[in-house]
């Protein structure tokens, strides 16, 4: 008895990123396997850049196709992907996955929602699929707490040595250790004490791993959440020389600094390192800065402080891309668990319902 078409499992397809800089997937071979031996079918479009080769993919029984081949996809096909989609076709008839970075007013919002809306598809926002305790299933955050922080501190520590490297561009990294022994010789270089650093949102996943990557390089952390900043003391905050901001706001409540405390009499902060990266947000609790820094140019000045040192600031937006295969490892491990339940799981189920608000807002 052949299956219904409610029996049938679901047909991934793994798309070639848009943004040439990103070398993740959310989908790792390994798991790939998995979906494969569970009923799924699992096409895979070639990647020069992807961290995971084409014939490893091909090696666990996944189809190939050319990069973008996507558009062209069956209306049934489920489109997966990790960061935004370049600006055609101007409509999207699948159902796709992957983070879109449009639910929070975002610059362009309403623009990428009509692209859905008029195709007839719907977004799945891997930023939204939440368990019924509304935590996220796969999320990156470690990563880009520690690649966030470990940038911050290189771009410190070379001041502190009478460097100058970081701003001519980053590209990625070959491990954890390799930064960690590079930044503990950076340290070496410089005279004195080492900077001091705090971490904002030091409680959560992002948090964790800025702390814990300062921490291994030597630095003494201080670490705020909520409770300290429920009443912020600015002072405090920016008598530091470096600040790692872990948290993603979702509403008014929470400024940091902007340009003129960072200029007040006593301050000393000269780097931060904003992993949340929200620039385009009306709730962006460093509105200092007007879009994220790149790779090519990780680095912008943005204010004198207290002292009259520069202070500076990194602000990439995909930052577990600088250390690809650990960090795509770790989110495919994650996420594997909701791709075999897709997409009757509560997190697939609560993303939709995101889709359905977000598209009510718009009036689409």
């Amino acid at each position: 008895m052949s299956p219904t078409p409610s029996d049938q499992k679901a047909h991934f397809w793994l798309r070639d990123e848009d943004r040439s800089t990103e070398r993740r997937t959310a989908l790792t071979p390994k798991n790939a396997k998995l979906l494969i031996e569970k009923g799924f079918s699992v096409t895979v479009e070639k990647s020069e850049k992807r961290v995971c080769t084409n014939e490893d993919y091909e090696a666990v029984g996944c189809a190939l196709a050319e990069p973008r081949s996507w558009v062209d996809a069956p209306k049934e096909t489920v489109i997966l992907g990790l960061k935004e989609l370049a600006e055609t076709p101007d409509k999207l008839p699948h159902r796709m996955i992957h983070f879109a970075h449009i639910y929070k007013d975002q610059t362009g919002w309403e623009k990428e929602m009509a692209r859905f809306v008029n195709g007839e598809g719907l977004l799945y926002d891997i930023e939204f699929l939440t368990n019924e305790n509304g935590r996220r299933v796969a999320a990156f955050g470690y990563w880009a707490g520690w690649m966030g922080a470990a940038l911050g501190a290189f771009r410190l520590l070379e001041r502190r040595a009478g460097r100058n490297e970081i701003t001519k561009g980053v590209s990625p990294f070959e491990s954890q250790q390799a930064i960690i022994d590079r930044l503990k010789a950076l340290a070496e270089e410089g005279e004195g004490d080492l900077p001091t650093a705090i971490v904002i949102g030091a409680k959560g996943r992002s948090g964790t791993g800025a702390s814990e990557c300062l921490e291994a390089i030597g630095m003494t952390v201080t670490k705020w959440d909520i409770e300290e900043t429920r009443i912020l003391d600015r002072r405090a905050l920016l008598s530091h020389d470096m600040m790692v901001n872990c948290v993603l706001m979702f509403g008014p409540g929470l400024l940091l600094a902007n340009k003129t405390h960072l200029a007040a009499e006593g301050a000393k902060m000269k780097v931060i390192s904003d992993v949340s990266c929200d620039p385009f947000s009306d709730f962006n609790p460093l509105p200092i800065y007007n879009a994220p820094t790149s790779w090519d140019a990780p680095v912008i000045e943005v204010a004198k402080n207290g002292l009259g040192d520069a202070v500076e600031v990194t602000s990439i937006d995909n930052l577990p891309s600088l250390l690809p295969a650990q960090a795509a490892e770790e989110f495919s491990d994650q996420f594997i668990t909701s791709l075999l339940r897709f997409d009757d799981g509560i997190e697939w189920k609560n993303a939709k319902a995101k889709f359905e608000e977000v598209r009510a807002k718009a009036n689409l």
